[in-house]
C-alpha cells in the first residue's frame, strides 16, 4: 500500500467510512469515546490518539505511529489504513474530538512524549487540568 491508496480509500471507501467493516465496534468506541485530539498549533494542526495503553501521533489519511500502521500497512501492505486512522476520518467528519490549542515548544513535547515514550504527560495534563 501506498500514500495515494491509504488516501483514496479513507475518502471513497462507503464500508470503511459506514463501519460495516470488521472493526465497526471498536473504531465506534474510540470515536465516541472522544479519545482523537486536535492540537491547533500555529494556524496548523496535528492529530493525537489518547488510548488506554498509549498515545499515537496521527495524520490523517497520511501516517499513524502505532506499530498495526507499521506492519501491517506500511511493511506488509496488508490493508491501506489502522484502525486509528479510520476512527480520526470518522472522528473528524461526525466532530467527535477534542481541541486542544498550544504553542510550537509545547506541540513538540507533546509530539516527542507519544513517539518516544508511548505517553504524552504535557498533553494529558492539558485535558485534564482540575
Amino acid at each position: 500500500m501506498d500514500l495515494r491508496e491509504t488516501r483514496s480509500r479513507l475518502s471513497t471507501d462507503s464500508s470503511a467510512l459506514t463501519l460495516e467493516g470488521r472493526h465497526a465496534r471498536e473504531v465506534l468506541s474510540l470515536v465516541y469515546s472522544y479519545r482523537f485530539v486536535r492540537l491547533v498549533v500555529n494556524g496548523g494542526e496535528i492529530w493525537v490518539y489518547t488510548g488506554p495503553e498509549r498515545d499515537y501521533v496521527a495524520i490523517p489519511g497520511t501516517y499513524c505511529s502505532c506499530m498495526d500502521f507499521a506492519i501491517r500497512v506500511v511493511s506488509r501492505g496488508e490493508t491501506p489504513y489502522c484502525k486509528h486512522l479510520l476512527g480520526l476520518e470518522v472522528a473528524r467528519r461526525l466532530g467527535k474530538y477534542r481541541e486542544v490549542r498550544l504553542g510550537s515548544e509545547e506541540a513538540v513535547a507533546v509530539v516527542r512524549e507519544a513517539l518516544f515514550k508511548g505517553f504524552s504527560k504535557t498533553l494529558h495534563r492539558m485535558l485534564y487540568k482540575y
